[in-house]
């Protein structure tokens, strides 16, 4: 009995290591991810002025949730959420972001918040509900420093439940969905052959 429970510890650790080729693509990607906050920062000003709905100005907050979900769907490793999101924060605060520190805790909350939603399913479930979840968490994290940091507090119960809801929303379709999108195109592509998107699909 010891020796089976052995093995298969042994057996999950070595599914769920990391790989040189799961750390470069995290790297390359959460360059990318810095630039895609930048671009959103720049979008959300644009789009959302400081005279827009307090509810309807977090439509886009997903876009900030890519990485925390499309990193993990493509290597499939525990950490990869909180991981990726945090890196990707760390660039766009190097990028010169204009929410200074408060991006990289956005970083920390948001990707906590979809590392809990593939942990529900201890990693092993990478189906679209479990993506669309993983999202919406992100955007629960969000919601936590949006209350503190970015003024929730202030609004009242209508409208900061409005904010929140957005929020799960926009994390859920642009954040987790379109995230998927991308993962898929990218694999048909081929550019992600061996990797565990790739293998999990050719079960």
């Amino acid at each position: 009995m010891s020796t089976n429970v052995d093995a298969g510890t042994h057996s999950r650790a070595r599914q769920y290591a990391w790989k040189l080729r799961d750390i470069v693509v995290t790297g390359i990607l959460c360059v990318a991810g810095g630039g895609l906050f930048m671009g959103a920062d720049w979008l959300y000003n644009i789009l959302f002025p400081g005279t827009a709905s307090p509810i309807f100005s977090n439509a886009i907050n997903g876009l900030w949730f890519i990485p925390a979900i499309l990193i993990p769907y493509i290597i499939r490793r525990p950490g990869a959420a909180l991981i990726a999101e945090l890196v990707s924060s760390l660039f766009e605060f190097a990028f010169g972001s204009p929410y200074s520190t408060g991006a990289i805790i956005s970083g920390l909350v948001q990707g906590l918040g979809a590392e809990i939603g593939f942990a529900l399913f201890a990693w092993k479930s990478y189906r679209m509900p479990t993506i669309l979840l993983a999202g919406a968490l992100a955007g629960a994290g969000y919601s936590v420093q949006a209350w503190y940091q970015y003024g929730w507090s202030g609004y009242t119960a209508a409208v900061a439940l409005g904010a929140f809801i957005m929020t799960l929303i926009s994390g859920a379709i642009l954040g987790g969905a379109l995230s998927k999108w991308i993962g898929d195109a990218l694999r048909r592509t081929g550019v992600l052959r061996n990797f565990e998107i790739d293998r999990q699909a050719r079960r």
